[in-house]
């Protein structure tokens, strides 16, 4: 009878207790939904206000809140890749890399987002592989390839790069002659500077068969010709890039000059530079001509030279070269020792070449630009030259 009456007494405790706890439970599902759209909401408005650092925290809140929201760990993870913060954007989207309860397109995703962190931290190593994974992912295929080419660009690993180009030229019908030529030159530098001129000749034939028409891989094959003593030839690909590409006069015309003196054609290595002159008032051409006809003619036909490209094209490089050739006249003279000092102090100054692409200034003249990785995107003229002339 005592038993009944405790199994009567219990009954109701449980249902009243059974009751209070799920409406504990349905409040506390309430207060979540509702804290999510607001921590969310909060979390965008920041954004969009330009405070990243204060959204990054509200979208923390979410996702602690809710962990299976995947497309805001993507939004935190590019958050904290803006913001330098590479070790947790790495660590975020390496967990939704490993997590087996998304779908793949997400994990695609954060495989893609996980090489860009890489590479951002300048993990280059980790960057290939990851990308080497994305590799078997037909979508993501060509973007992995050209992730890939940047990432063989920066490393210098030339052949690997021109690998990858070939595959980007065959599946993706994308031209890359030209940068292929580029890899090939500078496989062909490092052999000169291993003093191995016979595979630097064969690198720099294959660049020009790959693209007859690069300006750097003909001047280059006429360099290595003639350290193999083709004289003929090396001059042959020098004037051919004087004719055809007039702009990239400066890079040439000093070789042409010396080639020719070395066979004995000192009127015609004259007559050249002079002409250079008289073609292009440009500092660079001036510099290549001015030093060989002081050389060949005399510091007085040089100078009475730079006084007529100063007639016409006035500038404080022109000025310093012809106080530096006076000076050679009269090096006792110290006002003109001081006057040549401080010109060419400030001259150097100017002696700056622009990326067309970036705006990347660099004190000497480049294939390729460091600042945004283009190609023959430096003029081969200083920005003194490019600045117009009143």
């Amino acid at each position: 009878m005592d038993f009944e009456l405790w199994y009567l007494v219990l009954i109701p405790i449980l249902f009243g207790a059974g009751w209070w706890a799920r409406g504990h439970s349905v409040r506390e599902e309430l207060i979540h939904s509702r804290s999510i759209p607001e921590a969310y909401s909060r979390g965008v408005a920041l954004l969009m206000s330009e405070h990243p650092d204060k959204a990054i925290d509200s979208f923390i809140e979410v996702v602690r809140l809710d962990p299976e929201l995947i497309e805001l760990h993507h939004v935190l993870g590019t958050l904290f890749r803006r913001r330098g913060e590479f070790e947790r954007a790495i660590k975020l989207h390496n967990h939704l890399v490993n997590r087996e309860d998304i779908p793949e397109k997400d994990r695609v995703k954060a495989l893609k987002e996980l090489g860009e962190d890489f590479l951002r931290a300048g993990l280059f190593d980790r960057a290939e592989e990851t990308y080497r994974r994305l590799l078997e992912n037909p979508s993501e295929h060509l973007d992995a390839l050209r992730a890939l080419l940047m990432i063989y660009c920066t490393e210098h690993e030339w052949t690997a790069a021109i690998d990858v180009a070939r595959q980007l030229e065959a599946r993706g019908g994308e031209d890359h002659a030209q940068e292929i030529a580029h890899y090939y030159c500078e496989l062909a530098e490092v052999a000169v500077r291993r003093k191995d001129l016979h595979l630097a000749n064969e690198h720099v034939n294959n660049a020009v068969l790959k693209c007859p028409d690069a300006v750097r891989a003909n001047i280059l094959a006429g360099a290595v010709s003639a350290s193999l003593g083709e004289r003929e030839r090396a001059l042959a690909l020098w004037t051919n890039v004087m004719k055809v590409h007039p702009d990239y006069l400066p890079l040439v015309v000093g070789k042409i000059a010396d080639a020719m003196l070395e066979a004995g054609q000192k009127d015609e290595a004259i007559s050249l530079l002079h002409h250079a002159l008289a073609e292009s008032a440009g500092i660079d051409v001036m510099e290549e001509c001015v030093n060989r006809i002081a050389a060949l003619e005399g510091n007085a036909v040089a100078a009475q030279s730079v006084v007529g490209i100063l007639s016409e094209h006035p500038s404080l490089s022109a000025f310093s070269t012809l106080i530096a050739l006076r000076l050679k006249e009269n090096p006792g003279d110290e006002q003109t020792k001081l006057l040549s000092s401080l010109l060419q102090r400030h001259s150097r100054r100017l002696a700056r070449y622009q990326c067309s692409k970036c705006g990347f200034l660099a004190s000497n003249f480049s294939w390729h630009c460091l600042g945004c990785g283009a190609w023959d995107s430096f003029p081969p003229r200083r920005l003194e030259d490019a600045k117009p002339r009143h």
